[in-house]
């Protein structure tokens, strides 16, 4: 089921891009609802498996994925938390690929805790589903820029469904490979992608809010993704 429902999230953004021109509005706020859910999985259902599970040194897992995702960002340019940027060659706008291999890798790895907590004993089905639906609702988003993105490139149309289609199986990719972990890497995959959800949930957040306003739309989705991530942990 796994596999059906994050290929789904992509095609479900891509979608919302292509036929819904003038996305900014809901992008950003699905993007933030997607933060406070992801912050919310986390800190209330992947934490407490991780130092149960990975003894006393399991945040230094967690240290580890915020540092990988800080290099793939700057790989990456932060399109996975809503930054898109535009290059210039010659007469057009491409895709540089450093942008795409950043994406791809930070989505492979977000898709490896899923399968891999079969192999662990602690709440294997509970745990599954959670980060499952999280990260499906943070891949809904993450498509919606992606798409919108390429969209705007003066690049064929076929190229772009196809980058597309190469990120939607990203995630599933490592949801397989993850199946393949010896049961005693769980502690260590799951905390750093611990680390990767904390870090862009934080990012999204706290970005979102430059000169420091008190936003009450913003705080409205945050929360409601805060109190969605705990309804479903309980």
């Amino acid at each position: 089921m796994g596999y059906g429902v994050l290929v789904s999230a992509v095609i479900i953004g891509a979608a919302i891009a292509f036929f819904l021109q003038n996305n900014s509005k809901f992008s950003k706020q699905l993007l933030m609802f997607s933060a406070g859910l992801l912050l919310s999985i986390t800190i209330l259902d992947m934490f407490p498996s991780l130092y149960s599970g990975g003894g006393i040194h399991a945040g230094i897992w967690v240290i580890i994925g915020v540092g990988i995702q800080l290099i793939l960002e700057g790989i990456s340019k932060g399109i996975e938390h809503g930054h898109v940027h535009h290059h210039k060659h010659g007469t057009g706008t491409i895709v540089p690929l450093s942008v795409l291999l950043g994406l791809f890798i930070h989505s492979f790895l977000e898709g490896t805790p899923i399968e891999a907590q079969h192999t662990h004993h602690h709440h294997a089905g509970h745990e599954h589903s959670n980060i499952l639906w999280a990260l499906s609702i943070h891949k809904v988003s993450e498509s919606i820029v992606l798409a919108t993105f390429l969209f705007s490139l003066h690049i064929k149309k076929i190229y772009s469904f196809l980058i597309l289609a190469l990120f939607a199986i990203s995630a599933p990719v490592g949801v397989y490979f993850g199946s393949f972990l010896n049961s005693e890497f769980y502690p260590k995959i799951l905390g750093i992608v611990s680390g990767i959800f904390l870090h862009i949930s934080s990012v999204i957040i706290f970005e979102s809010n430059e000169k420091h306003a008190l936003n009450w739309q913003k705080l409205l989705f945050v929360f409601g993704g805060m109190l969605c991530g705990y309804l479903i942990t309980q």
